[in-house]
């Protein structure tokens, strides 16, 4: 009876330990975002909906939500893991889609909590929420990382009919423009942001073409509710600008993304196929990512 006290207490204890530790940085934007993400993640729609489709669910139900790019990346000098269900950077949102798709399989009655431990897992290198240059600067950090961790898939060479190549670049734009990021006023973070630009040199893109991707009879039909897009940027030593999620309204294929021009999330009344030959000047292609089941 004594040891199995013991190694019942033993047991206790390690729980304790493992929730202050996951949730003792935490803070939050507003006393609103816990209960708002627990309403999502309760939302009676999401049952019988397969994984991508949930990631476009969520993804519908933040439209209209505030650009966070200031406060978070260019004037943060710190990491504060935050959950925020009202403010987004263009990578923030489409990791916080994923994280309340992915939190919504892990019990009946999943929470803010189980949202924020995939929030962290998938938002920060490795999982883990340290520091300033801990969070995901480049979009295809993002996507290594998260495809080595079982997070994501990518589909871009994997859609029927669609000749999909690679782009080869070297990303550094950020410390080309470090001026622009408080955080790298910092010595110490500008050179690890300088050694992870190092790892990135000769970088191969995986991407569609524009022809593909406007002719509505070849992208269209291979492309998912809830499948995330990269639009690959002319800049030489950058990797996307755009990103976001796909979503299908009916026949149409439309896009919701962090709007450059209006500074919050909005589902585009474009077509995507239109979009990309709207603003085909500065898109060299897409790479289509897809949540992991």
């Amino acid at each position: 009876m004594k040891i199995y006290k013991f190694f019942l207490s033993i047991f206790l204890i390690s729980i304790v330990s493992f929730s202050a530790k996951a949730y003792e940085n935490v803070a939050f934007h507003c006393d609103q975002d816990t209960t708002e993400i627990n309403r999502l993640l309760s939302s009676p729609e999401l049952k019988d909906m397969a994984p991508e489709n949930r990631v476009a669910f969520f993804a519908r139900n933040l439209v209209g939500a505030e650009s966070a790019m200031k406060s978070q990346i260019l004037e943060a000098d710190t990491m504060i893991f935050t959950v925020d269900i009202h403010s987004f950077t263009p990578l923030s949102l489409i990791s916080t889609c994923l994280a309340l798709a992915k939190a919504y399989e892990t019990s009946s009655a999943p929470n803010w909590r189980d949202f924020a431990d995939k929030y962290e897992n998938i938002m920060f290198k490795r999982g883990e929420a340290t520091d300033f240059v801990s969070r995901f600067l480049y979009p295809s950090d993002w996507i290594s990382d998260n495809i080595f961790r079982g997070n994501v898939t990518d589909v871009t060479f994997n859609l029927d009919g669609l000749a999909a190549r690679k782009k080869e670049k070297s990303l550094d734009y950020i410390s080309h423009h470090k001026d622009s990021f408080k955080a790298f006023t910092n010595e110490k973070n500008y050179e690890r942001l300088r050694m992870l630009e190092m790892g990135f040199r000769n970088h191969q893109i995986p991407h569609i073409s524009n022809g593909d991707l406007m002719n509505s009879n070849r992208f269209k039909p291979q492309a998912k509710d809830g499948d995330i897009f990269f639009l690959l940027t002319p800049d030489f030593n950058l990797d996307s600008r755009e990103m976001g999620i796909l979503t299908k309204d009916g026949d149409k294929l439309l896009i919701i993304q962090l709007s450059p021009s209006k500074d919050k999330v909005t589902m585009e009344e474009l077509p995507f196929e239109h979009y990309i030959k709207r603003n085909v000047k500065r898109i060299q292609g897409a790479r289509i990512i897809r949540i992991a089941k």
